[in-house]
């Protein structure tokens, strides 16, 4: 099925010329530097065909080129691209750590054997192609050795040298063109028969044709550190039928270089269609064009832009709540695909598809379930920022390996969020002690542990859990819910009228009733509510006025009308319905009475 899709991907993306990826026997590389050579194969120049970045860094512009060759093994120097490659293949430069340093003989003997190689290569070019100018100065480039020594001597060698294997390619003078580009070459490479050594027929399991099928898939870029196929066997144990490698699952040549192809193109560098959760690439498409597959992957993009991701994510949620993905396009099928890196290949972490309406829906109802009181002021939460809310010193490298991931396949299925969501949270409320800290560019500020990111993100496992379960309960209130019966969210009304009180009592201080008792008062209340009902006494008689005492001891009175008695423990939802209690009472006291007291 995933193979399938991303075949139809490709198929869909080559029926519009502006939006083609490259023809069979083509891929898209970067290119950082071009040798430019006149039509006699005389070196003119070194181009250096990087641009600057946001930050002002060189980058690598990609290119359309022949299809790299996969090559491993102690006679990987047998394998060369076609018209492009690193510089020891095109120029018999030894790869070095640093510019400056001198590689040794072995280093030397592999350039040279692999500047071999790529000569053998071009001859075979140049004997199909002869009348090809191209190819033609390409050839009578590599036979003059005082016109490659002038390679490495031109001004931007030294930038080639800072990129370890740079890969470099050719053009001629006045030519806009690659010569990989030309017409003559795009007509060699598609007539070049597969290899019989890597092939057989066989029935092909995306087509269901029989055809030639692959013995070794393509590598796929942008997963792990170094390019590795999404699919393999390299293990006896998995052969069957005395068929090994790929004939195991049978892929044919064309369906292999559309699926890599397309999965490359989904995750190359300025992809709209990626984003990345911890260690996991997650790629999403759909079989035709829509705005949900242009718009996807801008809520999880883990952006360090505060107010980007905050557009990102008010445009998302206002397309799915005017209709945009359930009239025209909503029949259209979406595709979600998780990869995360092995040692081997590259892993499947996850797999999901559907229409567009439903995905629409089920991120519409994980907006609903996040929506909380202060989201005119604070926006819907982005991913980024619900993670940092549950890490140490709000680093997301201190979470869970697996959360980042887990919570994001919730998210996409609508299933209820992993319970370690609610204990990390939990474990951040209670080691806090009631003030959190968090890194800014000025240093470390305490801040509020009950903030607007951990209460929605309580409020949306609690809400998705008890819907699975259909338990009686209703869901949680965008804001105050003085009908609400729950112990936990009871007492966290009640603690923050208690706080209110201390403050209003005793004026600005050093720390309050959250400062010292939180921690127990949201997990053994037993413990603790009666020492704070016995201070709130005090606290009641240095109130200045006495109409205002009269109302807080009436607020109060209302809440302990609904405990009947304080528990000695309180489990983990129980403590999550304690912060949202404490925070939805804490906005209602500071938030301004408006038309027949509606709060904002």
């Amino acid at each position: 099925m995933i193979l399938q899709a991303l075949c139809e991907y490709y198929d869909r993306k080559q029926s519009n010329p502006e939006t083609a990826l490259a023809e069979f026997g083509f891929e898209v590389k970067e290119i950082p530097f071009f040798i430019i050579l006149d039509n006699q194969g005389l070196f003119i120049s070194l181009e250096d065909a990087r641009e600057m970045d946001t930050k002002g860094k060189p980058i690598a512009r990609s290119y359309l080129v022949p299809k790299a060759k996969g090559r491993s093994g102690a006679k990987s120097y047998e394998t060369a691209n076609c018209l492009w490659d690193h510089y020891g293949y095109l120029v018999q430069q030894p790869k070095v750590d640093k510019p400056d340093a001198i590689p040794t003989e072995k280093e030397k003997a592999l350039a040279k054997n692999q500047h071999d190689s790529f000569k053998k290569t071009i001859k075979e070019l140049f004997d199909e192609c002869p009348a090809d100018a191209g190819i033609k100065a390409v050839w009578t480039f590599l036979n003059n050795p005082n016109e490659i020594e002038k390679v490495k001597n031109s001004e931007h060698w030294h930038e080639v040298l800072k990129i370890k294997g740079c890969n470099l390619s050719f053009k001629l003078v006045a030519e806009q063109k690659l010569i990989c580009q030309s017409p003559a070459v795009i007509d060699w490479i598609r007539k070049q028969p597969p290899d019989p050594k890597d092939t057989q027929d066989g029935i092909c399991l995306v087509t269901g044709e029989i055809k030639q099928v692959v013995r070794l898939h393509d590598q796929i870029s942008g997963v792990n550190q170094k390019p590795a196929p999404l699919a393999s066997i390299n293990e006896e144990a998995y052969n069957s039928f005395n068929k090994t490698k790929a004939f195991n699952f049978p892929v044919s040549v064309e369906a292999n270089f559309k699926y890599t192809t397309a999965l490359n193109y989904l995750l190359r560098k300025a992809s709209n269609s990626k984003f990345r959760i911890g260690d996991t690439s997650y790629v999403c498409w759909s079989n035709k064009e829509n705005q949900l597959e242009s718009s996807f992957a801008r809520f999880f993009n883990q952006t360090d832009d505060p107010d980007a991701g905050s557009e990102a994510i008010k445009a998302l949620y206002g397309s799915l709540h005017n209709g945009a993905y359930t009239e025209v396009d909503g029949t259209d099928q979406f595709y979600i695909l998780a990869l995360s890196p092995n040692s081997a290949r590259i892993s499947i972490r996850f797999w999901h598809s559907g229409t567009v309406a439903r995905i629409s829906e089920d991120l519409g109802q994980w907006f609903n379930d996040l929506q909380m009181l202060g989201v005119d002021h604070y926006d819907l939460p982005s991913l980024r920022n619900l993670l940092r809310s549950m890490a140490f010193m709000n680093d997301e490298k201190n979470l869970p390996p697996n959360l980042s991931s887990d919570l994001a396949g919730a998210i996409l299925t609508n299933r209820p969020l992993p319970q370690i969501i609610l204990h990390s949270i939990i474990r951040r409320l209670r080691a806090e002690q009631g003030r959190g800290v968090r890194p800014t560019k000025q240093g470390l500020i305490k801040c509020p542990i009950i903030d607007y990111h951990r209460v929605s993100l309580l409020k949306a496992y609690i809400n998705r859990k008890q819907r699975v379960l259909n338990t009686q309960h209703k869901d949680i209130t965008l804001r105050l819910n003085t009908q609400e019966d729950r112990i936990g969210y009871r007492l966290g009304r009640l603690f923050a009228l208690l706080e209110k009180l201390q403050k209003d009592a005793q004026g600005d201080t050093n720390s309050t009733i959250a400062d010292r008792y939180y921690s127990s008062a949201s997990c053994t209340p037993t413990s603790v509510f009666g020492t704070l009902m016995r201070m709130h006494v005090n606290h009641l008689k240095k109130l200045p006025k006495i109409e205002y005492r009269i109302a807080t001891e009436n607020k109060i009175a209302e809440v302990m009308e609904q405990i009947p008695t304080f528990p000695a423990n309180l489990n983990l939802e129980d403590q999550g319905l304690f912060a949202i209690g404490y925070y939805h009472q804490k906005q209602h006291l500071y938030s301004k009475k408006k038309d027949q007291g509606e709060t904002e």
